[in-house]
């Protein structure tokens, strides 16, 4: 009896791609005329979706030309990011003290707001996303090297477990270091995608992950939110001394409490304890070869 072909990674990777274009082209035309608040999100998360599979794609695609197409894609995320960190920025500030003067000096940002909105719908509209677009069709439109194609469930298995070794790499971070939780975020955000992506083609234990991932890839983005607004206010020119304290400590006492919450989900028992992540759990490789091809990655 002829054994069944496996999938290949090739054909699941193009179909996928052109899934997430789809998405991301859903939300352009609500960015485009501010139909929604939620527009900039959709779009942003659909582009760093798509980059997201995109790096993942380099082993099928060529590092060189999965690259070529990320950075194309590269201004305009940078564009809706800097938009969507504004948009966060005052919500964290809104409520940090009541006072009149600081209220003043939130509202004032809005002018920076608009402005960034602005550049987001002017790339688009100069033909900044057509251009990326048009570099992933050329991409997907020629077939598959077959040396570079694999088995579509080692492929995905090797991706996931990559990514749950960077999140190991990072995860003993103190609780201080803004700059390492920002990096660990990231790699629980790439852990996370990398889970979301390829879950069709995964065993039940690395699809386990995903909710630790998600859960924890939300704590630090919390953290990250008033690391942020703590970072802007330091730097303010415009705001009194004694104002700029008033809101620094407020802020301060907002970040002690997002700090308990993150501490909590690490370990429900001694929070007060720990100030490190714990272990992702391991995905074991199911044959021989595999060992081979994991060491590889």
């Amino acid at each position: 009896m002829t054994q069944a072909t496996p999938p290949m990674a090739g054909a699941y990777l193009v179909k996928k791609l052109r899934e997430l274009d789809t998405a991301m082209m859903a939300a352009v035309p609500r960015v485009v005329e501010s139909a929604d608040d939620d527009a900039i999100h959709d779009m942003r998360v659909a582009i760093r979706r798509l980059r997201t599979m995109l790096k993942m794609s380099r082993e099928i695609f060529g590092r060189w030309h999965s690259d070529v197409v990320r950075r194309a894609f590269a201004d305009v995320m940078r564009a809706t990011g800097d938009l969507r960190d504004e948009e966060v920025l005052e919500e964290t500030l809104t409520d940090a003290v009541e006072d009149p003067q600081f209220k003043t000096w939130v509202k004032a940002r809005e002018t920076r707001e608009k402005k960034l909105r602005t550049a987001v719908v002017k790339q688009i509209q100069q033909g900044s996303l057509d251009k990326a677009r048009l570099m992933l069709k050329a991409l997907l439109v020629f077939p598959v090297d077959p040396d570079r194609d694999a088995e579509l469930g080692k492929f995905a298995r090797r991706t996931v477990e990559r990514s749950r070794r960077k999140v190991e790499k990072q995860r003993d971070v103190e609780i201080e270091d803004v700059l390492g939780l920002h990096e660990l975020r990231i790699a629980y955000k790439e852990l996370r995608y990398s889970i979301e992506l390829l879950a069709e083609a995964l065993p039940l234990d690395a699809r386990a992950m995903l909710e630790p991932a998600t859960i924890f890839q939300k704590r630090l983005g919390e953290l990250h939110d008033v690391d942020v607004a703590i970072e802007t206010v330091t730097q303010a020119r415009t705001l009194k001394a004694e104002l700029k304290n008033s809101v620094l400590a407020a802020l301060q006492k907002t970040r002690e409490k997002r700090v308990g919450k993150y501490l909590k989900e690490l370990d429900p028992l001694g929070a007060a304890t720990h100030e490190a992540v714990p272990a992702m759990p391991e995905t074991p490789p199911e044959t021989p070869d595999d060992w081979e091809e994991l060491s590889k990655g």
